[in-house]
């Protein structure tokens, strides 16, 4: 009698839930370099939203199993180092942030995207805060307050684009979890 093995998915199966489990991290990083790339002078302001803070709350809310805690150590790390400025500093800012959406995150889920939105304002003042504090205290005197409240601002204005861009990359790509 034959015997049948139990079912093992094909190298491009296991290949494919490979790059579906990477592909928030791969966006936050993507988001990372987007920041830098300076279209913001185009309208005549240095400013540039916090994409990646907008791919931390997105995912620490929607799919917080794809998005860990390291991968959000690594953006902030990669960001720290793309800016030039203090090494940890958006690192410690984006994971403390995402472990305060985290915990928190029964409230948001599931709400209507006003609501959703309002969080990330939320989301973006804390994170504003944690860094114009550590900032202060790094270069040792109160930092203006009014550049990290446009930055803020800036960043909240140009979310629902990218959550739209995100909810269409989970609803068409990812597993539903």
């Amino acid at each position: 009698m034959a015997r049948l093995d139990p079912y093992t998915p094909t190298p491009a199966a296991r290949a494919s839930r490979v790059v579906v489990m990477v592909l928030p991290f791969v966006i936050g990083i993507a988001c990372v370099l987007l920041s830098f790339v300076p279209v913001g002078r185009i309208f005549g302001s240095s400013n540039m939203p916090a994409f990646a803070l907008m791919a931390i709350f997105y995912w620490a809310v929607v799919r917080p199993d794809m998005f860990p805690v390291y991968a959000v150590f690594v953006v902030g790390l990669l960001t720290d180092l793309l800016s030039a400025g203090p090494i940890g500093l958006w690192a410690f800012t984006y994971v403390l942030t995402y472990t305060i959406v985290l915990t928190q995150r029964f409230l948001i889920i599931n709400v209507p995207f006003s609501v959703f939105w309002i969080a990330f304002l939320l989301a973006g003042f804390i994170a504003g805060t944690i860094s114009w504090s550590i900032a202060s205290v790094i270069y040792g005197a109160l930092l203006p307050v009014r550049p990290v409240l446009t930055h803020v601002l800036i960043t909240a204005a140009v979310f629902p684009l990218f959550a739209f861009l995100f909810g269409r990359i989970e609803r068409r790509i990812l597993p539903s979890g």
